[in-house]
């Protein structure tokens, strides 16, 4: 099974704030999709795990050069794949080797540590 690694910005958690995007909502929901599917899926967060930055030599390499602009990045494999944007349901089925159907591409929000419970979906 392909190794898949997204390093993430430090986010909307780390400034409290309570807005979101809708991609990350959908991202979210794409995350709980593939833990459906049983793939697996190493998220590193700038502010929680600064060290899994700075011992990747891709990751290191590509914040040397571009800044945490470049974030988030994802990795297959140890490649950098995608930059500056979270992936999407169709990018992980691919990378994932799985073919999408109309039911695995419903369910396209999800609840976020960044709103209220009040606001969740």
């Amino acid at each position: 099974m392909p190794t898949l690694e997204i390093f993430e910005p430090a986010g909307c958690c780390a400034t409290s704030s309570v807005a979101i995007d809708q991609n990350t909502l959908h991202f979210n929901a794409d995350m709980d999709w593939c833990k459906q599917q049983g793939f697996e899926v190493k998220r590193h967060n700038l502010l929680k795990n600064p060290q899994s930055f700075i011992s990747n030599p891709r990751i290191k390499e590509l914040l040397d050069s571009s800044g945490t602009q470049a974030l988030p990045v994802t990795l297959l494999d140890g490649e950098v794949v995608l930059t500056g944007r979270l992936p999407n349901r169709e990018e992980l089925a691919r990378w994932f080797g799985v073919e999408l159907t109309p039911a695995s591409t419903a369910g396209t929000a999800s609840t976020s540590c960044c709103c209220p419970p009040a606001a969740r979906a």
